[in-house]
This record gives structure tokens, sequence and C-alpha cells, in this order.
């Protein structure tokens, strides 16, 4: 679950091993003379810079590996599906927000020009837009937006201007487009000539929908929320969404994984109650950004995404006391860990 966080550390620590060794090797040390071989070998000079020097190694490698081993300790004290979430973490707090593209001409010219798309993720007859503005006194003509993939026109939108501004529309229909596109837009800055920018969006088969969620009970270590989907496509789904405080201060970032059938179906999300217990919060909360992914078969087919009808939605609490106390712990982790403990 966690192989990829021991893989990185372990690479780093070998990488910080070696880079160190290739200096000593690399130094320029006399040759040592001769010894005849019917004499024992010698430990080398206890106070010798190589000695030191390999010293001050091992003894960095033991402080930046326990360092690393008490950072994986802390982090498996989650489980996978219920892991806890800071403001910082804007990735998962905001997973599909669209993000302004601008073209600034450099620190001499006081002009900019900045593409935004309507959404980041589209589905087949869908009303595609982007608004495509300026600041400063150079503004664009001869605006031309296009769809494009992999830098080929696809087809382009209807561009109305409005104040210096101006918003482009696509009708969607009933095309067969992949699901990684961008939206272009190619446009005269004056002398500066002819300029383009470019921003992503996904363009998604309508493969389900979260439709609504249903009592949150607690069972065991975990408070369990039920979340009903209508499912179009059948395959392999990713279902997250973000818990918060009734300040909308995070708390968890959830998640589960499961294989689908085509029709109506209950899917329940799972709050392990040691991130409850960390924030000291037993409830009432909000539950919000939520995403349906459905998940590639194979290699070369691109992820794609669901729908959901709702939004921000208030969650049932229950006292702490309710949910049984046993600590989360997965084998393969504290099997990782022990390994990490070894290296110090």
């Amino acid at each position: 679950m966690r192989a990829w966080l021991v893989g990185i550390i372990v690479i780093s620590v070998l990488g910080f091993a070696l880079s160190n060794v290739s200096v000593i090797e690399s130094s320029t040390v006399p040759p040592a003379p001769a010894v005849p071989s019917n004499l024992p070998a010698q430990a080398p000079v206890k106070n010798s810079p190589q000695a030191i020097q390999t010293q001050i190694i091992e003894k960095e490698m033991g402080e930046q590996m326990a360092i690393l081993a008490t950072h994986y300790e802390q982090n498996i004290r989650f489980p996978h599906y219920s892991l806890p979430i800071h403001e910082g973490q804007t990735d998962l707090l905001n997973p599909l927000t669209v993000l302004p593209v601008s073209l600034n001409l450099g620190e001499d010219v006081d002009s900019s020009a900045q593409l935004v798309p309507g959404r980041f993720i589209y589905k087949r007859g869908d009303m595609i837009t982007a608004t495509l503005s300026s600041s400063g006194p150079i503004k664009p003509t001869k605006v031309r937006i296009e769809l494009v993939e992999n830098n080929k026109t696809l087809t382009t939108f209807s561009v109305k201007e409005k104040q210096g501004v101006f918003e482009a529309t696509l009708d969607s229909k009933d095309n067969d487009w992949p699901v990684d596109l961008h939206i272009k837009a190619n446009f005269n800055f004056s002398e500066h000539g002819r300029l383009a920018i470019l921003s992503p969006i996904k363009f998604s088969p309508d493969n389900g929908t979260i439709s609504s969620i249903g009592e949150p009970y607690v069972e065991g270590v975990n408070l369990n929320i039920p979340v009903n989907l209508s499912i179009k496509e059948p395959g392999r789904y990713r279902l997250s969404a973000n818990l918060f405080s009734q300040a909308k201060t995070p708390i968890a970032h959830l998640n589960a994984k499961q294989n689908l059938v085509k029709g109506k179906t209950s899917w329940a999300l799972q709050v392990h109650s040691e991130v409850l217990r960390a924030s000291n919060n037993p409830g009432p909360y909000l539950l919000d950004t939520w995403v349906l992914t459905k998940l590639p078969e194979r290699p070369g087919i691109r992820t794609s995404y669901g729908d959901s009808l709702i939004g921000e939605t208030e969650i049932q609490g229950f006292p702490l006391s309710q949910y049984d106390t046993t600590p989360w712990s997965d084998p393969q982790d504290q099997a990782r860990l022990e390994f990490l403990k070894k290296l110090q």
C-alpha cells in the first residue's frame, strides 16, 4: 500500500551513500606501500581522513533513516481509505479545479493574456466553454479558439467579443473525442506577433452518477457512509470525497476502489476513527468534493469520470467512545517499518 514510499526512501538513502562514497574514491590519495602477504591485515587508522569521513557518512545516514522511519511510522497509523488531510493539500481538496493559463510577455511588457476553460471535465453532449481575457494596454486581436488533441485541431469554437473579453462556446453533441484534450487560443498580440495558449480539459464518457447518500452508522473502528450510485459502464471505479468539520476545516480524504456492474448500486465510504480522534471531532461533519473515476482496464486506456448530483452534505456524527479503539495495522506496512529501523 505504501511500498512506493519505502522505495523512494531506499533509493534516496542509497543515492546519498553512493554520492559520498564516490567523493572518497575520486579523491587523490597516494598509493599505500606494498605489504607482504604473510603479515596480518591492519585496521584503518582510527583518526585517518578516510575513517573520519566514513564515520560522518554513517552518522548522517543513521540520522536520516531515523527521521524517515519516524515519518513512515506516523503515516501508517491510518488506513489508505481514510487519510488525514490539511489545508495545504490542494490537489486533494480541489481535485478537478480549473487553473487559468497565463501568457506573460516579459518584465518589460505590462500586458498578459489568460485562457480559462469553463470547467475541467466535460461529458459528451455538454456545451464546452472558455474565456480569453487580457490585462495591460496590449489586447488580443484576430482570436481563433480550437479544440485540439496532440496539437491536432479537432474543431473550432464560436467566439464572441465583449469589452475585450472573448467568450468561446462549442457544442460537443455526440462527438466521440478522446479523453485528454486541450483548448487552444490563437491570437495576435500587437508587435509580438501570433501567439497561442493551451489549457487542458477532459472529455469523458458518461460512466455513472453519484446520486445520494444514506444514513451513516458506526461499525467497529469505522464511520460508514453509504453512497448510492447509478453506473452506466461496468468496470473498476474509485470513489473519493473529503470530510470537513462544520467550520470547513479539512479532516480526512476518503477513497475506495471497487468493481461495479451496470445499474443502481450502493457503496460505503469509511472514516477510520483514529482520524476522528486525532482531530478530536465527534461530528457532525460536512462531506464534499465528490469524484467518481473509472479506472483504465488496460494500458493505453485513459482514466474517465462520472458525475455527482450532490455537493456539500452534512453527515451525522457519533460520540468517539462508540468506536472500537483497535489501532490500524497492516502487516506489510509493519514489515517495511522494521526494515527502515534496521537501516538506522
